[in-house]
């Protein structure tokens, strides 16, 4: 908002700093909520290793870990294909994951927001350890991808004429 511009969302209403505080608070009370949970049911999960503490109110609405003997990478993937969206990799914390020792120098990472529902973190958990159990993560039911289509063969046009002029 440009200042002395008191217009917000273009109305003239002004918003008060103390609504804009409230709904923060709200919406950081969730997303502890939603880590809290994440945390306590991934800490169930055997060969998990969590990083970072273990009090939501002193870390990020994300949950970095990796399962004992396999790559985070695959994990990620295995993830992806039972309908939850992880990522691995550094998380641009290089440093990070050499000073924990890692080696790949990586982790797999969920992340929530105020979109995200209880119900969404326990598909997650269930996920996550159905894949550190050696099993297909599971989920609700998806199409098997089609195989990938030849390419179609166009016609051949011919040459553009040249004007002579």
């Amino acid at each position: 908002m440009p200042p002395g511009r008191l217009a917000y969302f273009g109305t003239a209403r002004h918003l008060e700093r103390t609504a804009v505080h409230a709904a923060m608070d709200r919406i950081s009370a969730w997303n502890r909520q939603l880590t809290s949970r994440a945390l306590d049911g991934l800490g169930r999960i055997g060969g998990i290793t969590i990083y970072g503490p273990r009090d939501p109110a002193r870390r990020a609405s994300l949950v970095a870990f990796n399962l004992a003997g396999r790559d985070p990478v695959a994990v990620a993937e295995a993830l992806d294909r039972a309908g939850v969206e992880a990522r691995a990799g550094c998380h641009c914390a290089t440093l990070a994951h050499h000073a924990l020792g890692l080696s790949p120098p990586a982790s797999c990472r969920l992340s929530f927001y105020l979109y995200n529902t209880p119900d969404d973190i326990d598909q997650a958990v269930a996920a996550v350890a159905a894949i550190a159990a050696g099993g297909p993560a599971t989920c609700a039911a998806q199409p098997a991808p089609e195989p990938p289509r030849s390419p179609a063969k166009l016609p051949r046009r011919p040459p553009p004429r040249r004007r002579r002029g």
